[in-house]
């Protein structure tokens, strides 16, 4: 189950949502910046968004002709598959909606196992290589993505390395050649208002304003990513050592349950001995919603993963676990 479906269970009620891998620890100001700004969606945001390309590339250090922007990260992604198409190399088990893109635009999917992709990249001849980093749902980093982007170039396939969790990890890769990725959404916990943004290679940006939607950003987006994209690797920075402290409590606490968990990021993927449906329903019914794995290629019904979030609602996740393990053991 997708962390997308945390609506349809709210009715009214707060869920606490452990399916969306979204920062517990958003900046302060931020509901109030949101609401000292509301006045502007009465206007169109103008559509050539040179002040928003401009503090990307500022930020970020990239040319103001590769940088790239959407309503999420997904807009970019989906875009990319528009523009390469072929034998696409595609590791598991990694983000479901990559191979839905591939399959809908007209590529033939290859996969193979993560710690593999290099291998099989150098072996296969792809058009395109797609790689999760920090992977989702496992939350580790891939380490040979700028072997891979250096590979990139020499065998001529387009790489696509998606870097939307990349700001809760402490790890970071110098990429050249390849469409890079990334999203405020997790970082700064705005699921519901969506920004998106990376970097094409020159001739595959251009392509992409030709084809992107007038008013691909809404206006409270572009002005919430002008205001603290400048701000991010600070803020990053506060996040992490928070996060990292809430994955040691659930790892440690998990393990006393029997549970395995893997993770480097802000969620963690899990495993014990019982079907993640059944924990899920149980959770449910306690108003927790986790996400179940089985529809990654590679996992399997008892794996789940679930964010990490602030100490209270760690602690409830855990509370509500050790009762179902009590009761099902």
């Amino acid at each position: 189950m997708h962390g997308d479906q945390a609506e349809k269970f709210l009715n009214g009620k707060k869920i606490l949502d452990f399916a969306s891998n979204i920062n517990p620890f958003p900046p302060k100001d931020l509901q109030e910046f949101i609401k000292s700004i509301s006045w502007k969606i009465s206007y169109y945001p103008e559509s050539s968004y040179s002040d928003l390309i401009e503090i990307i590339s500022e930020t970020f250090g990239w040319d103001r002709k590769e940088v790239v922007f959407g309503n999420g990260s997904i807009e970019l992604i989906r875009t990319f598959f528009i523009l390469n198409s072929g034998k696409v190399l595609i590791p598991y088990p990694t983000f479901t909606e990559y191979e839905r893109f591939a399959k809908a635009f007209g590529s033939r999917i290859v996969r193979c196992r993560l710690r593999d992709v290099y291998e099989s990249a150098k072996k296969i001849e792809p058009n395109a290589v797609v790689v999760c980093n920090p992977n989702n749902p496992t939350g580790e980093f891939v380490e040979c993505v700028e072997e891979l982007d250096s590979l990139a170039e020499k065998k001529g396939f387009n790489l696509l390395v998606d870097e939307a969790f990349i700001d809760f990890s402490s790890k970071k890769a110098q990429l050249e050649n390849a469409f890079v990725v990334r999203s405020l959404t997790k970082i700064l916990g705005i699921p519901g208002l969506r920004f998106g943004y990376g970097k094409f290679p020159k001739k595959f940006a251009e392509r992409f304003h030709e084809i992107r939607d007038p008013w691909n950003v809404n206006m409270l987006a572009k002005e919430v990513a002008k205001r603290y994209l400048p701000k991010l690797k600070i803020f990053s920075r506060k996040v992490r050592r928070k996060i990292s402290r809430e994955r040691k409590y659930l790892r440690k606490r998990l393990q006393r349950l029997d549970f395995l968990s893997v993770g480097e990021v802000n969620f963690l993927l899990v495993e014990g001995k019982f079907k993640a449906r059944e924990i899920q329903k149980f959770l449910l019914d306690e108003g927790i919603l986790i996400r179940t794995c089985e529809d990654f290629i590679g996992l399997n019904e008892k794996n789940f993963r679930i964010a990490v979030k602030d100490r209270d609602s760690n602690r409830a996740l855990i509370k509500n676990l050790e009762v179902f393990v009590e009761e099902n053991s």
